[in-house]
């Protein structure tokens, strides 16, 4: 294979890339995310209470009864109807849960909104020595995912390592060109012999 068809091989493979790169980026459904943190507190003022109360957390099950209540159909039923993607998710080591929407940019504040009005509509079916506090309100909708750019830089290093590899592989495969052999070393030819006269 010659080194013109390689370059060539080589450009189609790095130009696949990016097309295929900037055509995804091109036409990719873009959501909106809006984020919310909430906290659990002790529901009494009693120094004494809210001391044991805080040491009993972890091993009572609050925070993941509290999670469960607000992943709950019943509870994100508005959400769904907007076609909102609720996620709840309990911050290790701490007594915090977050709470990402997800869907189209007019609706992901609202639902997430909802979600946490209607938990702290539900949270007395609990009998919980804790009340649920918004630690963060939702935030405004920005966009999920990775940027644009980050996906171009991304198709960009793809492609260069497509190319790589493409040359790699070629010159690998291709069959090396013949050489001329030419002996070295000490000629071989035999010397005529000197005879006794």
């Amino acid at each position: 294979m010659s080194r013109r068809s390689i370059a060539l091989a080589v450009l189609v493979s790095v130009a696949a890339v990016l097309v295929a790169g900037i055509v995804f980026a091109a036409v990719r459904d873009r959501n909106y995310e809006s984020v919310a943190t909430v906290v659990l507190s002790p529901s009494t003022e009693e120094p004494d209470r809210i001391s044991s109360l805080l040491e009993s957390f972890e091993r009572s099950g609050t925070l993941g009864t509290y999670v469960e209540l607000i992943a709950s159909d019943d509870t994100t039923r508005e959400a769904r109807e907007r076609e909102v993607d609720i996620t709840v998710r309990a911050v290790p080591d701490t007594r915090a849960i977050r709470i990402i929407a997800v869907g189209e940019e007019e609706d992901v504040e609202p639902a997430l909104r909802s979600v946490i009005a209607s938990t702290e509509d539900r949270e007395t079916a609990l009998s919980s020595l804790f009340v649920l506090e918004v630690l963060e309100n939702p935030s405004s909708p920005i966009l999920a995912g990775p940027s644009t750019a980050l996906l171009l830089l991304a198709t960009v290093l793809l492609a260069i390592l497509a190319g790589t590899a493409a040359a790699v592989i070629l010159r690998r495969l291709a069959p090396l060109p013949v050489q001329d052999q030419r002996p070295s070393g000490r000629s071989t030819q035999a010397k005529p012999a000197l005879r006794d006269r």
